[in-house]
């Protein structure tokens, strides 16, 4: 347990330099296996785009609380983007991309990433309850959406980034926001709700000093982390794909659509039926159309036909 512990918080030598690594490698691997697989763009623009993919949440997240960019800040995340391009792209023989290939190392520098990400979570959400903690809204005894909101931000950057708004969100609820919210409300209130009903209610269902010996923060970063450990490899091709997500495509039933509760696809459902609904509405229209455009004509040459007969 207390290995389990020190692996969800980050509490081992080198590991800094081994989440930053595994971050970059993926993003590194995204697009080489994206946007730069027939080896056609320039070395900065896929530099660039590896760069984003990985940490364009580390770029742009910490601009929402007016804080310096890790990017800027730390030289072990640029410098890991630096080793994992040249890695994935400039080894002998390819070798280094073929090694990122590989399930075992697959999964070795998933497992790092997602480690980034969930102490990224943890940390945005005490960073911004710190911030706003002494002023709550009047209807709760601290402050909810905030450190929520911002910390799901953290995780969504590369992808409104690379695919646009628009792009991002188009098929339903990304993987990403649905994780984001997940992780953050219940770190957020397992660990800072010390007042609020949530909090005494969920520490008091999972009483996590008495069943495991872990204070309240160590088993909330210990829930996190293996959360989204087994989420970031079953969501592997090997294994059952990006398209899974444990929350089940019913969730939003009977207020939503359920089929928008889909991830994982270029069309979804969701996206599927709202396409044959808008083309059902066009086909009807031009019919409504196209039958009062003979009507009137029926009428015009009617009243034609008359002028004829009373000139002869």
């Amino acid at each position: 347990m207390d290995l389990a512990v020190r692996f969800a918080t980050a509490d081992f030598p080198y590991s800094k330099e081994c989440q930053c690594l595994g971050m970059a490698i993926q993003g590194a691997v995204m697009i080489r296996k994206g946007p730069n697989r027939d080896r056609k763009l320039h070395w900065f623009h896929a530099f660039v785009y590896s760069v984003l993919a990985g940490f364009a949440g580390g770029f742009l997240g910490f601009v929402f609380m007016g804080k310096p960019s890790s990017m800027l800040a730390s030289d072990v995340n640029f410098g890991s983007c630096i080793i994992a391009y040249i890695l994935v792209n400039y080894t002998p023989y390819d070798i280094g991309y073929k090694l990122c290939q590989t399930l075992p190392f697959t999964m070795l520098y998933t497992s790092f990433a997602q480690l980034f990400r969930s102490k990224g979570i943890m940390g945005f959400v005490n960073a911004c309850y710190g911030v706003f903690k002494d002023t709550p809204s009047p209807y709760y005894p601290m402050p909810v959406f905030g450190p929520i909101l911002y910390a799901t931000l953290l995780g969504n950057m590369g992808g409104f980034i690379m695919k646009g708004l628009e792009g991002h969100v188009q098929n339903g609820v990304p993987w990403p926001v649905q994780n984001g919210l997940f992780v953050a409300s219940f770190y957020h209130f397992f660990v800072n709700d010390t007042e609020g009903p949530i909090g005494k209610v969920l520490r008091a269902a999972i009483p996590s000093e008495t069943l495991l010996g872990l204070d309240t923060a160590a088993f909330a970063a210990l829930f996190a982390s293996g959360f989204m450990q087994i989420m970031g490899l079953l969501h592997l091709p090997q294994f059952i794909g990006p398209q899974f997500t444990p929350f089940g495509s019913d969730l939003l039933n009977p207020w939503k659509d359920s089929a928008s509760w889909q991830v994982g696809k270029n069309v979804s459902e969701y996206s599927k039926k709202k396409e044959k609904q808008s083309n059902n509405a066009a086909s009807n229209g031009e019919t409504q159309n196209g039958a009062v455009t003979d009507y009137t004509a029926t009428k015009k040459n009617k009243k034609q036909n008359k002028k004829n007969k009373k000139i002869q």
